[in-house]
């Protein structure tokens, strides 16, 4: 009478049989898929983390697995929405300049301290969606595409679309106060605000390794940008200066660090800063008035 076979016999017993490869009936393995089980050839297996898998679990995980979007392209739409205006309305300069090079939106609607003095204060937020060229609307739209959607996905497209037009105006009101009567454009006032607003954000989070390091690159091109801006002509350093204040300013009152500050405490933040840059406007343009700017009279 025979024993039953031991399980180091049926292990051997099991080695011994061939097994084919299920994408390739004719070849030979001992490989097997270590998801699914299934024979597969050297051809078939695709190495993982543990053992190797055949092409259909490859494909089911795939499919399975969420899709993950770039910081750039998802949770920003705020962002893109400035990008698509900003450029829009850069075609339309271009469309309505006449041959004499002349910009009929520059002149009706960029900075200018006489204008604004004599009631144009639409002046000081309307800059911010106008360029002087091709290259000026290409490095600030650069600029606020790669750090733009951070700060969007970190405050909401709604608090981030008034910290930027916010900051905007706090750059346009510092040109008006301390820069010269020629006046200027450009989002350049608006794009520090968001990197205000980012330095601030960073540095309550500093705790954190990778935002200690990100604090430490916004100081190091911040550094970059205000001695570019001291250094090269015709640039509007005030409205950078302001905006970069603005920025910060908004970001302390929006938010404590761990948490955002209430929805009230944000309004009233937003409401300070405007305030205090109305007062400074209707201070400096008394002056204007009464002692005209860069020997522009106003009688």
């Amino acid at each position: 009478m025979s024993s039953p076979p031991t399980d180091e016999a049926a292990t051997r017993a099991d080695e011994s049989e061939e097994t084919y490869c299920y994408g390739h009936p004719k070849t030979p393995t001992r490989l097997r898929c270590s998801r699914c089980d299934r024979p597969i050839c050297g051809r078939c297996a695709i190495p993982a983390s543990v053992g190797q898998h055949c092409p259909e679990c490859v494909a089911e995980a795939r499919r399975s697995s969420p899709r993950v979007k770039r910081v750039n392209t998802s949770g920003a739409p705020a962002v893109f929405t400035i990008l698509a205006i900003n450029v829009g309305i850069f075609v339309l300069q271009q469309a309505l300049s006449n041959p004499a090079g002349g910009d009929e939106l520059l002149a009706r609607f960029a900075g200018s301290p006489p204008a604004i003095a004599l009631g144009e204060w639409w002046r000081l937020l309307t800059p911010i969606v106008l360029h002087l060229s091709v290259m000026h609307i290409l490095l600030n739209s650069m600029a606020l595409y790669f750090m733009g959607p951070a700060v969007e996905q970190a405050f909401g497209s709604v608090r981030f679309t008034v910290m930027y037009v916010v900051a905007g105006f706090t750059g346009s009101v510092a040109s008006y106060l301390f820069g010269s009567c020629g006046g200027g454009a450009g989002a350049s006032g608006a794009i520090f605000g968001v990197m205000g607003v980012l330095l601030v954000y960073t540095a309550q989070r500093r705790s954190n390794a990778l935002m200690n390091a990100y604090f430490g690159n916004i100081l190091f091109w911040l550094g970059i940008n205000l001695v570019f801006g001291l250094l090269a002509p015709n640039i509007d350093i005030w409205a950078h200066a302001g905006g970069l204040a603005g920025g910060m300013l908004l970001a302390a009152g929006f938010d404590r660090g761990a948490t955002m500050r209430s929805v009230r405490a944000q309004a009233l933040t937003v409401a300070g800063v405007v305030g205090f840059g109305i007062v400074l406007v209707v201070i400096r343009t008394s002056d204007l008035l009464a002692n005209g700017c860069d020997g522009f009279l106003f009688s």
